[in-house]
């Protein structure tokens, strides 16, 4: 994988944390939010795998992305564990 199907897996990766914290704040915690989630997830793992079989692609930047998308996932994750599904 190149940098820029990286570049690409970022960007979906953004929209798609967007598009899940828009939809849980409107409708709470459903189906669709749900397969936003398992969606994000797997795309969080093509990329992690990316990074780790190109050594280049591991900057500073790209490493802390990871962390900061990971950690983006794991909240909207939670959401589903909440009494209400609705963000705080």
């Amino acid at each position: 994988m190149d940098a820029d199907e990286l570049a690409r897996i970022e960007a979906t990766l953004l929209a798609a944390i967007a598009e899940a914290r828009v939809v849980v704040t409107r409708l709470g915690v459903g189906a669709q939010f749900r397969e936003i989630a398992r969606h994000l997830r797997e795309m969080h793992a093509l990329f992690v795998e990316a990074m780790i079989a190109n050594e280049r692609l591991q900057t500073e930047y790209l490493c802390g992305w990871r962390v900061a998308v990971e950690n983006s996932i794991d909240h909207l994750e939670a959401l589903a564990t909440m009494p209400d599904g609705k963000m705080q």
